[in-house]
């Protein structure tokens, strides 16, 4: 059975620490940073995001 972790907080409580741990712990296992989605210029507030 496949495994999906999804992880969630507010900035500088560990989630990419937690999540670079869990790769290292968990074979065959892949880290996908969301962060390169809030990277784009001019980044916009609006209903669609």
């Amino acid at each position: 059975m496949k495994n999906l972790y999804i992880v969630g907080g507010t900035m500088g409580v560990g989630k990419t620490a937690v999540c670079q741990q869990l790769k290292m712990n968990l074979s065959n296992s892949v880290l996908l940073d969301g962060d390169w989605c809030w990277d784009s210029n001019p980044f916009q507030v609006t209903d669609e995001t």
